[in-house]
């Protein structure tokens, strides 16, 4: 087995036969191979022009037949590869020099003047033509105003007279609406701003009521005996005067029913509502959930020249009473025909039968008749009104003044005197009558 010699391996790594010479090209088992190449490389160079067959083989640089390698997308990296990288195309400066040619907007000081002034200039033209506008607007409308409604500046110009008739009274009443809800902190009395919002009637009074002077003043309408007339408590002429806990116009439906029977019975227009609360308040009869107790129609009425009679409250009672022509007083109960306890005054019958009730807390209530068991169960206490100098000369001694009055009074009083026997024994049996029909009532009442 021959023996290595590591000192000198030959050209592919491997380990020399001792003995052997370093390795050489030309005594390598392959230096005949590569001489037949080189050979036939150069019987191949025979036959190139002689100017490249002079040419050394190991000679560096291209040949003069071939180019250097370019490429106009790519740069080449070591290894000779693509780098992949489009370094032509981009605009990067990497000598950090100034480039040439004309520079942009934001390096020229005129052209960003030239920015800056064409901005104003479009701003000024957007504002001029908003404003333009604007005033063509207000001059359309002005110009429409004046030709306005002349009826009521409120209504369109082309309404006709009967739709802004119909529209104007409404208008006062959501403008009186609104006045009421900007002076609300202005009310004390919750039942004020409750009269307005389900009385639309009385919206103007309450609407008034925080500035008025709280004084009343007479009544000038023509009166006519045997004809009530339809009172309400929140008139301007008496309804901002104090009377008991609050404003009459809210509290004195008493003082309004007496001076609706007292002008029917009398015929005179000398007591109102507030002179009749006066009288009321100096007697002690303010009180109660109505405002005036009705010990006021028993026993305070005198100083008035009426008297007053109770009766129970029943459906039978108040037909038959009506009968002789006798206004009723009735105090109903709270949450019937309105939401508190108050007064009405019963004056006839309609032609339908029905009572014709005036409330002087509610035009609606008193807008249409009431049937007789309504107003009977409804109803708490129930008086008859009349006056007391009934005879023959009560119109003459009205046109005397207070001193006819006077001895019209004494007159009654003796008259009063004389006829008390007659009277207590025709009351009597008429009374017994009454309960007795008013007990009988009562069953038929319950049908109701």
């Amino acid at each position: 087995m021959p023996s290595y010699n590591n000192q000198y391996p030959d050209r592919n790594g491997r380990q020399r036969p001792s003995g052997s010479r370093p390795y050489d090209t030309r005594s390598d088992a392959h230096s005949g191979q590569r001489r037949q190449g080189q050979g036939q490389r150069q019987g191949q160079r025979s036959r190139r022009p002689r100017s490249q067959q002079d040419r050394p083989l190991n000679s560096r640089g291209p040949r003069p037949n071939q180019q250097p390698y370019k490429s106009h997308r790519n740069y080449r990296t070591i290894n000779g590869t693509d780098t992949g990288y489009n370094l032509r195309q981009s605009n990067i400066n990497f000598s950090g020099k100034r480039r040439r040619g004309r520079p942009s907007i934001t390096e020229d000081p005129r052209s960003l003047l030239l920015l800056a002034g064409a901005i104003i200039v479009l701003i000024l033209l957007v504002v001029g033509i908003s404003s333009c506008v604007r005033g063509c607007s207000k001059q359309r409308e002005s110009s429409e105003g004046s030709a306005g409604n002349s009826l009521d500046a409120r209504v369109a110009a082309g309404a006709s007279s009967e739709i802004t008739a119909a529209l104007t009274p409404a208008l006062d009443k959501a403008d009186g609406l609104d006045k009421i809800a900007a002076n609300a902190d202005a009310y004390t009395d919750p039942r004020m701003i409750a009269l307005a919002v389900s009385e639309p009637e009385a919206i103007s009074f309450v609407a008034n009521y925080p500035g008025s002077d709280k004084t009343s003043s007479g009544y000038s309408d023509e009166v006519a005996k045997g004809t009530y007339p339809q009172l309400f408590d929140w008139d301007s002429r008496w309804g901002n005067v104090d009377y008991a806990d609050g404003a009459l116009g809210v509290t004195g439906s008493g003082p309004t029913v007496v001076a609706m029977a007292y002008m029917g019975l009398t015929g005179k227009n000398d007591q109102t509502p507030a002179t009749i609360a006066t009288t009321a308040t100096d007697a002690g009869y303010a009180s109660g959930d109505a405002g005036t107790d009705k010990a006021f129609f028993a026993s305070g009425l005198t100083s008035l020249g009426l008297t007053a009679t109770e009766y129970t409250v029943s459906a039978d009672n108040i037909t038959s009473m009506l009968q002789d022509g006798t206004p009723i007083a009735v105090l109903v109960k709270a949450d019937t025909l309105t939401h508190y306890a108050h007064w009405i005054l019963v004056v006839g019958t309609g032609e339908d039968g029905a009572l014709v009730v005036y409330d002087p807390t509610s035009a609606s209530v008193s807008s249409h008749t009431w049937s007789a068991s309504t107003i009977g169960f409804d109803g708490d206490v129930m008086y008859t009104l009349a006056a007391a100098d009934s005879g023959d000369g009560s119109d003459s001694t009205d046109a005397e003044g207070s001193d006819s009055t006077a001895a019209s009074d004494s007159d009654s009083d003796s008259s009063d005197s004389s006829d008390s026997s007659d009277n207590s024994d025709s009351s009597s049996s008429s009374d017994s009558s009454d309960y007795s029909d008013s007990d009988s009532s009562d069953s038929s009442d319950s049908s109701y």
